[in-house]
């Protein structure tokens, strides 16, 4: 039917209806009033709009119980076709007030009244397929449909998401309205907002991401971080099925994708059967080894499995973060084959790879265990320096194992020590084979873990040519080293009943004397008991068997006899006393007494010239150089100041032959420290006195006064030296004290402080550290020591020289004793006295009754 056609049966109709109610002309206009013409749904008006109404459509509508008019409310002659002047929009506000307002508040509201094309209004959401008359009541899904019309391309997407799948599978799932506001001020979904819409059905998502590694970087990326950022949100999947997931992490870490390049992962990657979260959890995100069906278990299975029974794992288990995972040794990303050159596993980079954690640094477990410092000893053995030439040799994976590493004490590990025999023996089977037959391999095989392996004598790491001086089973150190480590253990002799000192005899022999200086051709201990075969001597097959030892010395000595081969063994070990035993002892005998009568002997001449010294220097008039008091404060000083040395360097070195004579005698440590602190104050007492002495006593004032170092002590330094070394004819003469006389004083006195100061230090450090900073307690040690040698090595080396070994002094110089000094030596060497001090000593006749032997 054509317009014009429609146009003319619309006005008939219209005017049958008017003449069939001109009754009613007043009445009003009802739903079956407007469709007697409006039910055709082809009806249209002169300008072209249509006007008809689909009934069915109409009838099904929320809107079937009302009246046209209660929505078409504007005025209108319903006689008069056209019925409206100007037709105006239905405003469904007349009814929704609340629910319009708060549309056009929203983002469709505000695109309408700005203009936008194709702004939805009321009825593009809420009628089906646009249609006014037909306004149905909204769920999830019927808004879907709205969305559809103009929201083509997400929900194509949203058709292949999870979601949609849930849906059809009749399960609750989210629909468009479910995130996206209608009726609201609201904005599409931000950052924030999509979490925590996201969050209403995924509850903890986001704080499972802010527990991963992500919370590193927490901080910077909450408010930008989001579910959107790894989700398409409308083409939601599951992430391990998402094939933009590789994208979607890359848009943060950046070149990661391309780290895949050449990787045993590249085919998978790039053929989409993998991506990040293949090994990543999707939300806590961090290496997932530490779960079963994680990470790189979910396709090594059998790895993971050797893997979880690991030293390494169970070290994880027990919290120690530094355990190596897959990652830490195949590298995270760009994995390469073990055959690949540059792979981290392969062969010739394997320690370089263990040494990232066995390194030469001190590594410390979360349980505070240190792990070995093992790189650098490898890399120096014969291993590590065959693996830097080139050639074929053991690395860490050879004698540890790969993923199956476990402890030494599992007796499963190849590093256990009954294991290490096959462990060596891959490489080294004759060895291996001989160490199986030796005593030692069949007392591990016994279970005896006292009993020495391969790593006992060549080491773990550090494993050197047996040539190499600085190897323990080098000849020079096999017996004072390897061997010695267990045959020279008394613990290990009484316990198994080894003979004890067979080292010692060995060293005590033209063998150990000349290995021991360096000589080559030499018996060492693997001459006699082999190297690795090392039998019991009760064994036939031994070396050193009775049968076999004749044998076994002729490899040095061609012209052995049995006679040669029992001149040396090891039976002095065994407690038997032999005739050289005996020789020896005699002469033991024969040194102290000879020796000892010597000096005996020399000392009854020492003391007779003493004797006679002493009468020769007291008939000679003589000059009262120290008075009563200055005698015993010297004696004092002399008794402490030797008492000290003795007690305080017998704490130094406690190991000394002097040290443990006076221990055998009673100097026991609590003996020696007391003696030594009641010395110290003895000492500081004196040197007390010796102040308030000089201070408070006119003779004391004098000696201070002379005792101060002057200008022309210098020069006087000068000239005896010039004329001690002939250059000078004329000796110096001296004031009341020489410069030698000073510095010794004035060095005495500063010693005494050091000494004093410090040794109180090591006294008191606890109300010490009250005080000062912790460090002046070991300065105090450091000073306290080297302060001690130095006074004692001056005191030897300058003060006895002057009192005992100058010749004009020799044997001794009394004046300590006596307090005297002969005039003549006084006049000759302190002719000065008088002249520049102003002092002037009493003089005293030779042999006068009054003076005793200690003069005051």
């Amino acid at each position: 039917m054509n317009a014009g056609l429609r146009r003319a049966s619309g006005f008939v109709a219209s005017l049958l209806l008017l003449l069939a109610t001109t009754a009613a002309a007043d009445a009003a206009w009802t739903k079956d009033d407007c469709l007697a013409c409006h039910e055709d749904i082809h009806l249209q008006t002169m300008d072209g709009r249509t006007v008809g109404i689909d009934t069915r459509v109409y009838n099904n509508s929320v809107h079937a119980d009302l009246d046209c008019i209660d929505c078409h409310t504007q005025p209108a002659n319903f006689d008069d076709l056209p019925h409206f002047d100007h037709y105006q929009k239905v405003d469904c506000g007349t009814c929704h007030e609340q629910h319009t307002q708060s549309f056009n508040e929203s983002f469709h509201g505000r695109a309408l009244r700005s203009g936008t094309r194709n702004a939805p209004d009321c009825a593009t959401c809420h009628a089906g397929r646009g249609n006014p008359h037909g306004i149905q009541q909204l769920n999830i899904r019927s808004a879907e449909n709205a969305c559809r019309q103009c929201h083509t391309r997400e929900t194509q997407r949203y058709d292949g998401s999870v979601h949609q799948a849930a849906y059809i599978a009749g399960k609750n799932s989210p629909g468009c309205v479910s995130c996206h506001p209608t009726h609201s001020r609201a904005l599409p979904p931000s950052v924030g907002a999509i979490n925590n819409l996201c969050e209403t059905c995924h509850k903890g998502a986001m704080e499972q991401i802010w527990r991963g590694e992500h919370a590193v970087a927490a901080d910077q990326l909450q408010g930008e971080l989001s579910c959107a950022s790894c989700h398409d949100v409308h083409a939601t999947h599951k992430p391990h099925l998402d094939s933009g997931t590789l994208e979607a992490c890359q848009k943060c870490h950046e070149g990661y994708q391309d780290q895949f390049r050449g990787s045993v992962h590249e085919p998978l990657i790039f053929s989409g059967k993998m991506n990040c979260l293949s090994c990543h959890r999707s939300h806590q995100v961090s290496d997932a080894a530490e779960r079963e069906q994680f990470g790189c278990g979910q396709c090594h299975t059998d790895v993971e499995a050797q893997y979880r029974g690991s030293v390494h794992r169970l070290a994880r288990l027990r919290g120690n973060t530094v355990a190596a995972m897959c990652g830490d040794c195949h590298g995270g990303h760009h994995v390469l084959p073990p055959d690949n050159p540059e792979s981290p596993v392969a062969h010739k980079n394997i320690p370089r790879t263990c040494g990232k954690c066995h390194t030469e640094k001190t590594v410390v477990t979360s349980d505070y265990v240190r792990l070995p410092i093992s790189l650098p000893n490898y890399l120096q053995s014969v291993h590590g320096l065959e693996l830097k030439e080139g050639k074929p040799t053991a690395v860490c994976t050879d004698c540890h194992g790969t993923h199956d590493l476990l402890s030494t004490a599992d007796e499963n590990c190849p590093t256990n020590k009954p294991n290490l025999i096959r462990t060596c023996g891959q490489c080294h089977p004759k060895e291996s084979e001989q160490f199986a037959n030796s005593v030692h391999g069949r007392a591990l095989a016994h279970g005896i873990a006292d009993a020495p392996s391969c790593t006992d004598c060549h080491d773990e790491h550090l494993i050197r040519k047996t040539r190499d001086p600085r190897s323990p089973v080098s000849p020079r150190n096999q017996a004072s080293q390897a061997c010695a480590e267990c045959h020279e253990d008394p613990e290990m002799a009484a316990r198994y009943g080894l003979p004890e000192n067979v080292i010692q005899s060995y060293l005590d022999s033209y063998h150990g004397w000349a290995i021991q200086r360096g000589g080559t051709a030499v018996a060492v201990c693997e001459d006699c008991h082999n190297t690795h075969d090392i039998r019991s001597r009760l064994d036939p097959e031994s070396s050193i068997h009775p049968d076999n030892v004749v044998e076994t010395c002729r490899r040095c000595h061609p012209n052995s006899n049995p006679k040669f081969a029992s001149s040396y063994n090891h039976i002095t070990a065994r407690g038997h006393k032999m005739i050289h035993d005996w020789v020896r002892i005699a002469y033991i005998w024969l040194i102290a007494l000879v020796l000892g009568g010597m000096a005996l002997h020399n000392l009854l001449i020492y003391v007779f010239e003493l004797r006679k010294h002493y009468r020769t220097k007291k008939k000679r008039r003589s000059i009262k150089r120290w008075n009563r008091s200055e005698v015993w404060q010297h004696m004092l000083l002399l008794i402490t100041f030797i008492g000290l040395g003795i007690t305080g360097f017998a704490l130094r070195f406690p190991n000394t032959w002097w040290v443990d004579i006076l221990t055998n005698i009673g100097l026991t440590e609590t003996v020696r420290r007391v003696f030594h602190r009641s010395l110290a104050v003895m000492m500081m007492l004196t040197s007390i006195y010796h102040i308030f002495y000089l201070a408070f006593s006119r003779r004391g004032r004098k000696q201070f006064v002379a005792l101060l170092p002057k200008v022309r002590d210098a020069s006087d330094a000068v000239k005896n030296v010039k004329y001690f070394a002939g250059m000078e004819n004329e000796h110096p003469e001296f004031a009341t004290y020489d410069y030698t006389q000073k510095a010794e004083y004035w060095a005495l006195i500063w010693g005494t402080a050091v000494m004093s100061i410090s040794g109180l230090i090591l006294w008191f450090p606890d109300v010490v550290t009250h005080m000062l900073p912790a460090w002046v307690v070991r300065v105090g040690e450091v000073v306290h020591f080297y302060e001690a040698i130095l006074a004692v090595s001056a005191i030897v080396i300058w003060h006895f020289f002057y009192v005992i070994l100058l010749p004009k002094e020799y044997p001794m110089s009394w004046i300590w004793i006596t307090g005297l000094q002969p005039k003549e030596e006084w006049d000759n060497h302190h002719g000065l006295a008088k002249e520049v001090d102003g002092v002037e000593f009493e003089e005293v006749d030779g042999d006068s009754p009054e003076e005793p032997p200690v003069s005051t």
